[in-house]
């Protein structure tokens, strides 16, 4: 599968880097923050101080990456260039402007006035996204399972991020009474239409590839594309309606190709033949984990109907799915971008490195249990309600982020003192 991969269509590294970095400071930021959100653990989980760290997690670390690595992928993996690249730079500056301004303004009720702005901002940089998407699909020759998640996950990202400027219109102006509704909608348009769908199919891509897997059938996620489509179309129109047997109905489907899904990674991962469990393999078993664990926390809180459980599973899903997810492909993306960039035409005329050496494993290694073990203390004092507990769990899951900050920092500065030498040698030769 990854000879496939067209590399020569991929914008260029800048770009990409600029969503990773501003992602991996999101990522900081937002752990950083989690401590002062101690007196929530208890509280209503729908509350804006919550929805406004969601947000500013969910947008500036989760969807900045994914939108990182959609300009890389999309190109390279469809084999058909990107529509416009001075569409993408536009959109990263407005995506950050909007992310700030939406969260303070949700965060600080004296500073709600600023809401709309951001997000105005917020939804015209994600317009601009899809667009950009939508245009580059002008030219695809291969309709293949990746190319249909990629599609149907930004018509629900199109759908969900208006929702969402509709939400934050009426926190304003109060014009739509039924209000949880659409915080409903929004949810499964962009969590599971969007983020689940785009994990699914880029899944398919970055997992047989760094895995090494290979021989596996595809029946599963072929069916958990068609199912999450009729989950979540009987969810939407379930929660338009009021009609709780389809909202129901949807989260039916919705957890069956979830099920399916998994199914499919671990048809991927019983193939593989890298077997050594490495820092990337131990992010994807935990995010996995993760994701199955919310899910039964999600499922208690439903039979319980105790808020409780909606906000742990929010936590387990957000910072132990997404988190150990997202974290584990920036390990093997970025040096493989840096790679390209800096060392692919040196191939033949010197030694060049390994990925492996383009990020320090120790360190690697370390933020993952450091952040494992963040995570579980957070979990269970969400579960106990103990503040104090939280904050120690929270605290430690910031360091975990600063370590991965550090290693994108060692990944990007790889090998540049050593290639400025070269390059001066050659200089220096010719003249």
């Amino acid at each position: 599968m990854a000879k496939n991969l067209a590399t020569d269509m991929a914008p260029p590294f800048v770009l990409v880097a600029h969503y990773f970095i501003a992602g991996a400071i999101f990522y900081a930021f937002s752990a950083f923050l989690l401590p002062f959100y101690a007196n929530e653990v208890s509280g209503y989980f729908l509350s804006s101080t919550i929805a406004s760290l969601m947000h500013l997690y969910l947008l500036g670390f989760v969807m900045m990456t994914i939108f990182g690595a959609m300009y890389q992928l999309v190109p390279v993996v469809l084999e058909i260039p990107l529509f416009s690249k001075d569409f993408a730079y536009i959109q990263f500056y407005m995506f950050v402007s909007g992310i700030l301004l939406f969260t303070f303004g949700l965060w600080d009720e004296n500073y709600t006035q600023i809401l709309p702005y951001g997000a105005m901002l917020i939804y015209v940089s994600m317009l601009i996204f899809v667009a950009n998407v939508f245009l580059t699909y002008r030219g695809i020759l291969r309709w293949d399972i990746v190319a249909k998640f990629i599609l149907v996950s930004n018509i629900f990202l199109l759908i969900g991020v208006t929702i969402g400027f509709i939400i934050a219109l009426n926190l304003i102006y109060g014009f739509y009474p039924d209000i949880e509704n659409l915080v409903q909608m929004h949810i499964a348009t962009t969590i599971f239409g969007y983020v689940i769908m785009t994990i699914m199919g880029i899944g398919m891509i970055l997992l047989p590839m760094f895995s090494l897997s290979h021989g596996f059938k595809q029946t599963a996620i072929e069916i958990s594309f068609y199912t999450i489509i009729i989950g979540l179309l009987l969810f939407l129109a379930g929660a338009l309606f009021g009609i709780t047997l389809l909202k129901f109905g949807g989260v039916i489907f919705i957890a069956f190709s979830i099920c399916s899904a998994l199914y499919q990674m671990y048809l991927i991962f019983s193939t593989r033949i890298r077997k050594q469990n490495d820092f990337w393999a131990k992010n994807m078993m935990a995010s996995f984990a993760t994701l199955i664990i919310s899910f039964l926390i999600l499922a208690t809180g439903i039979i319980t109907k105790n808020d409780l459980f909606y906000l742990l599973f929010g936590f387990t899903l957000f910072f132990g799915f997404f988190g150990f997810f997202v974290v584990g492909h920036i390990y093997k993306i970025l040096p493989f971008l840096v790679w390209y960039q800096r060392y692919s035409p040196l191939v033949g005329k010197l030694k060049v490195p390994m990925l492996n050496e383009m990020v320090k494993e120790k360190i690697a290694d370390i933020q993952f249990w450091v952040t494992l073990a963040g995570l579980l203390l957070a979990i269970i004092a969400i579960a106990l309600k103990v503040p104090v507990l939280f904050q120690v769990g929270t605290m430690i899951m910031g360091i975990g982020t600063l370590l991965v900050i550090y290693n994108i920092y060692y990944t990007l500065i790889y090998g540049i003192d050593e290639l400025e030498n070269y390059y001066k040698g050659l200089e220096n030769g010719n003249n």
